[in-house]
This record gives C-alpha cells, structure tokens and sequence, in this order.
C-alpha cells in the first residue's frame, strides 16, 4: 500500500504523537508500504525535507479558517484565497505518490482540507485520536468544534490509542456511525531498550532515584508529583527524584521546588535524546506518571519495557495500561499524599518494586510490540479500502472488549 501519514508535529518536536508516527511510518516501510509524512511546514506548497533523518517526509502550511489572534479577518481571507490552491497541491501530490491510504493524527482543522479531499477522491481517510485532541474539546470554540466534527463525518474509520478515548469520541459524536477499533500503542523505545544502543545518563544524577519523563505542562501534574516529595520527606523518608523533559512549567516548577524546600532532592535533566532515555529508566528504582490527564501514556510504556515499576494516576485509559498491583499502583489525581505514600511504599519493599517492573515487562512485550500495533493498522488501512464496516463506534461507547479479552473502562 502506499500510504501518507499526516501529522500536526514536526517530527524533531520532542512529542508523543511524532514519537509514534516516526515508529509506525517505519514499521510500515520494513514491511514494504511506501509512507510518507506529511507535516506542518511554513510553505504554502507541499516541499520535501532536506537532510532529514526521517525519509519521505514533507512540509505544507495548511492555513485555518479562523484564528485566535487579533488578525482574525486576515487569516480568514488567506484561508479562502488559498483554498482552492491547496486543495489541487495536496490532490496532485496524493495522486502523484499513488496514496491510497491517507492517516490523520490529531484531528485538527486542517483535517477540512482531507475530507474536502475525500469527496472525489480514490484514497481513504484514517483518523487517529491520541487523547488531547478529544478530551479538551469542550473548551475548544463552536467553530472548531464545527469544523472537527465536519471532518470525522467524512471518515472511512476512526481508530484511538485507547477505549477510553474511544468512549470520549462517542460521546462527543453520538451519531457517528464510522467504523472504528482501539489500537494500543506500541512500545516506542523497542530499538533502543532492546538492541543494547544507549548512552550514558548524566555523570550528577543522584545513586538512586525516580524518574519521571514527559512535557512539562500542566496537566502532566509535576506540581503534585514535586509536592508528594516533601511530604515524603515530611514522613522522614527522602525521595530523589529526577526529572526528564521540557516546556512553559519548567520556570514554575523550579521555584515550586525552592519553595517547598526540596530543590536538593528534585533534578531537571531537560530534553535527552531517543537513545539516552533508556539509561535514565534502568539506573531509576520506579517510574512516576501523575498526570491529570492521559489517553494512555507512551512514557509509561518506555518504562514498563524497561523493567521499571510504575506509579501513575487512575484517569482516562491509563488503567488499560498499568494494572494497579499487578503492574504498578494506581493513585487518585492531585492526591499529593496518596502519591507520596505509593513512592514510599515501593522505595521500602525493594521485591514487591521488581515483581511489578518484571511482570510490566513482559505484558509490554506481548501486548504492546510495533509487530502488533503495526499489523492492527494494516488491518484497519485494508478493511478501509475494502470498505467494511467491522465495529461501530458506539459498541466500544457500550463496552466493547479490548484485544485479549479485556474490559476497557465504563
């Protein structure tokens, strides 16, 4: 198949998102599927990337409709002027590289463009839900909301990366009638966990430490993981934590640290590379993920493949992950002390932190392989071409079963 993988990150973004459509574009070409991407760029007209590690990659500015600043009649017009320009560059470059498949990521109001796209033409649109796209929709304008929902009426299937997210979809659109499925993520480190290819962490990091690995946002919840440290030491029990990642937080959280007075006991290591992240998860004791929302959490994926015990809060799809006792421990968001008794509970009882790590381990390595992941969406790019419609989404908005037979969150 040839098929085009459209993003709304550039993949050299440290992202969730780039992270997965840099694997699954991979996995894809290995298998003999010509992908390409397709990215944001700052070129009215579709240009290859020079240089880049990634092959087959494009740019294109693809302009919204609307826009939040004050030049909002401005960036309206150039939408329309544009319009028509766009559409026959995006429909010359499709039938040029023969696509039969073109795969959304993030349904954003560039999507329009695609299901314009889709009325006259022989490809078929996959749209994937990765979790903030759907669960901060409610706060989005009535013209984005219009515009998306424009778009997934246009669809030939829907999948998410997870059934909670699902759920969110169904309940946003009720009377969507697309086929779709859930489709796990695979594991985004395999490579690198796996074939021995790592880099030495930092040389100043504490013996021992939890980790925690992510944007800094806020609803990542670092504020109450940085609070669970002093009450940690409160309890007399000093919990070192180190801190991987970068974002608008980082200033916030740094004075949150010297305000609590736990600055000696927190490290911001910044943004690391794809392949010294897997050094910072063997030398770390357990993984921390107190996010105040999650579809399902890539990280916690790295670090399970990694053997590491995870702590991570019950919200959305990461109990379809994490198996509270069997994988990690489940806490309630913005439960400071419920958090910081869960990091000391595995700090004092060294077995009970390997079983979790171990048994991660191997869940990560049956459920969660690119072989997996990738085969499920072959599967949906071909029964889209077929046009078959296997699963409505409204039987995962009743309950439907995850792949191995397990119920996903009601």
């Amino acid at each position: 198949m040839n098929i085009a993988l459209v993003t709304p990150y550039r993949l050299n973004e440290m992202a969730g998102v780039t992270t997965f459509v840099s694997r699954l574009q991979e996995s894809l070409r290995e298998r003999g599927h010509e992908t390409l991407v397709l990215e944001p760029g700052d070129d009215d007209w579709i240009r290859p990337v020079q240089g880049s590690s990634h092959p087959a990659r494009y740019t294109v500015n693809l302009r919204r409709v609307y826009s939040r600043r004050n030049v909002a009649l401005k960036a309206f017009l150039a939408f329309w002027i544009y319009l028509p320009l766009s559409l026959h560059d995006l429909w010359s470059f499709f039938r040029r590289e023969r696509i039969e498949v073109v795969h959304l990521h993030c349904p954003m109001p560039a999507s329009l463009y695609f299901c314009l796209l889709r009325v006259f033409s022989p490809w078929r649109l996959v749209i994937t839900f990765h979790g903030s796209d759907i669960y901060t929709l409610g706060r989005r304008s009535w013209l984005y909301r219009s515009l998306l929902r424009l778009a997934v009426s246009r669809v030939d299937f829907i999948t998410a990366v997870s059934a909670d997210v699902l759920h969110a979809v169904a309940a946003a659109y009720p009377r969507l009638h697309a086929p779709s499925r859930p489709i796990l993520n695979g594991n985004p480190i395999s490579d690198v966990a796996h074939t021995g290819r790592r880099t030495s962490p930092q040389s100043d990091l504490p013996r021992t430490y939890a980790l925690a690995v992510g944007s800094l946002i806020v609803r990542k919840g670092y504020d109450v993981l940085i609070r669970s440290v002093r009450l940690a030491k409160d309890a007399h029990q000093a919990m070192r934590l180190v801190i991987v990642g970068a974002g608008p937080e980082e200033r916030a959280l740094a004075e949150l640290t010297c305000e609590l007075g736990v600055d000696d006991l927190v490290v911001f290591a910044g943004e690391v590379s794809h392949e010294q992240i897997v050094s910072f998860y063997s030398r770390a004791q357990f993984f921390v993920h107190a996010a105040r929302q999650e579809a399902q959490g890539l990280v916690l994926l790295e670090a399970m493949s990694c053997g590491r015990a995870v702590i991570a809060t019950r919200v959305n799809g990461i109990p379809e992950l994490v198996r509270d006792g069997e994988t990690g421990l489940l806490v309630d968001p913005d439960d400071p002390a419920a958090l910081a008794a869960a990091m000391i509970r595995l700090q004092r009882e060294p077995a009970l932190c390997a079983s979790l790590g171990s048994r991660g381990e191997e869940i990560v390595r049956r459920e969660h392989s690119w072989n997996r992941c990738t085969d499920q969406y072959v599967d949906t790019y071909e029964e889209a071409l077929r046009g078959r419609r296997i699963v409505n989404i409204g039987t995962w908005a009743r309950g439907g079963r995850l792949p191995g037979g397990r119920r996903p969150l009601t």
